[in-house]
């Protein structure tokens, strides 16, 4: 069988390579075309495995005897060359792998995917590009840059959007893929001079439909499907979400146990706390792909456990799977 190959960076992550093994070994018991390699410390990653069954051919260890810390720096990937997410990017670059997926520090691992990989011709800023869920069941909004570059051009934006759409009808399947950029005000006129250009490149492209400029309240309401602005307002927004949805989440938890009745009343409704609960559980969309270098790369959260792997990983599996790499590269051809 011809496998589809991922090589999985499993150290440098907050929680280790236990949850970081557990979720590889949960995605091979369910792609039975997939082949992961683990790559780390080696002697720790077969202490690990050897603890559980799975298909030995679907998994593959590679040593590296160096980690990126998570308060390591973008040149550490030239000074640790021995690095598991070194190892992993080179894998990939070279041909042993079709993707890479990493919980490592993401300044370093941003810049090893350029150094590394390199970039896509034509693309100066790859962005980074992670998966928000909205109020529509089943749809998502794709949000880019979300931190790789903190300032960016209206060239760039309008790179983002050819990229983001064609990732959109690939993988998530949207016929046309509907664009927004970030903004403060939905009036052409709004924002600084970067966001008035970028609107106008954007509306005259024919190759995107652009729905012009999109508020932050409304990023998870399903109007738009992708939303593109820089890196440094992208970085703020995400968190800003993850912050809310998180924290109110844990209030209604509060709320619905604070006393008898209420617990009570809560049992009945706990299927559909479960589900909304499930919805906007940032680990069920913890991967980002980093759009614009020359394979197929994603970072999970440093804080990822096995839940936030799994989800990470299986995305590089659908990238992989639906040959995104070369359809961005047709739709900037096309621009």
């Amino acid at each position: 069988m011809e496998y589809i190959k991922i090589a999985f960076d499993v150290m440098g992550s907050d929680k280790g390579l236990v949850p970081a093994i557990d979720a590889a070994l949960r995605l091979i018991s369910e792609k039975k075309d997939l082949k992961i390699i683990l790559v780390g410390l080696q002697k720790d990653i077969k202490k690990e495995l050897s603890k559980r069954k799975y298909n030995h051919e679907q998994i593959e260890i590679h040593n590296a005897t160096e980690v990126i810390e998570m308060v390591d720096g973008i040149m550490d990937i030239r000074r640790k060359k021995d690095s598991s997410m070194v190892r992993s990017l080179e894998i990939v670059r070279d041909g042993i792998a079709d993707g890479v997926t990493s919980g490592g520090a993401t300044a370093p691992f941003i810049a090893g995917c350029i150094f590394i990989l390199k970039r896509i011709e034509g693309i100066e800023r790859p962005a980074f590009m992670p998966v928000m869920p909205t109020i529509i069941k089943d749809k998502v909004v794709l949000l880019l840059d979300a931190g790789a570059n903190l300032e960016c051009d209206a060239d760039d934006i309008l790179k983002f959007a050819i990229m983001a759409s064609s990732y959109s009808k690939s993988v998530k399947g949207v016929e046309s893929p509907k664009v927004a950029l970030l903004n403060v005000g939905e009036e052409e006129s709004k924002g600084l001079e970067f966001h008035k250009e970028s609107y106008k490149v954007l509306k005259n492209n024919k190759n995107i439909e652009f729905i012009g400029n999109l508020e932050p309240r409304y990023m998870c309401s399903g109007i738009a499907d992708i939303v593109v602005t820089d890196g440094y307002t992208g970085n703020i927004a995400l968190k800003a979400i993850e912050g809310i949805g998180k924290n109110l989440l844990s209030e209604i938890k509060v709320a619905l146990t604070k006393n008898l009745w209420r617990k009570l009343a809560a049992l009945r409704l706990r299927k559909a706390f479960k589900e909304v609960s499930h919805k906007f559980d940032y680990r069920n969309h913890a991967g980002a792909i980093v759009l614009g270098v020359d394979k197929i790369a994603f970072k999970s959260h440093g804080s990822s456990d096995k839940v936030a792997f799994y989800a990470s990983l299986k995305m590089t599996y659908d990238a992989i799977k639906n040959d995104v790499l070369n359809k961005v590269k047709a739709a900037l051809e096309n621009k």
